[in-house]
């Protein structure tokens, strides 16, 4: 099961994820890999894949003071994403908000993926070339309802490395 504690969801409300292979895309307005990287490549995956549920999730682990809702509404005005963007819980007596360290993401860009079942079969943090990336959800995207123990199944979804 997908879980996701958001604060409060912008660009839209918390899509319907049941039954549906999703990309978590865990990202700070302010980080220069979020900006050149993680977010065009998760806007060509929402174009690329209509079926895919791509989310956005705005994890604060630095720079607190300046990464405001109000900030984000901004870059996400400005930069047009065309998804939902979930901000990322903050948790009283930590710098990590609640769904990063729930996913134990070591940073920004951050990707996840779920199969259709909502069971984790992709934590990668940094750049991933657009290609693989494709393979990946590509191969999730076909595989049955019930293919647990699959192409995917041990986790890296056959990433090269």
């Amino acid at each position: 099961m997908i879980r996701i504690d958001a604060a409060a969801w912008l660009n839209g409300a918390a899509p319907a994820t049941e039954g549906k292979v999703v990309a978590l895309h865990a990202f700070q307005m302010l980080c220069p890999g979020c900006v050149a990287q993680g977010i065009p490549q998760a806007v060509k995956l929402r174009q690329a894949f209509p079926e895919l549920v791509v989310i956005g999730l705005h994890s604060v682990f630095e720079h607190h003071d300046v990464m405001t809702p109000r900030a984000l509404e901004a870059f996400l005005h400005e930069y047009r994403l065309p998804f939902p963007v979930a901000l990322d819980r903050p948790l009283a007596g930590s710098p990590v908000p609640a769904t990063m360290q729930h996913y134990q993401l070591r940073g920004t860009p951050s990707l996840l993926l779920f199969d259709r079942a909502g069971q984790l079969r992709l934590n990668h943090f940094g750049s991933l070339d657009d290609m693989v990336l494709g393979g990946v959800v590509g191969r999730l995207l076909a595989e049955p309802d019930d293919a647990r123990g699959h192409a995917c199944a041990d986790g890296r979804c056959a990433l090269p490395g």
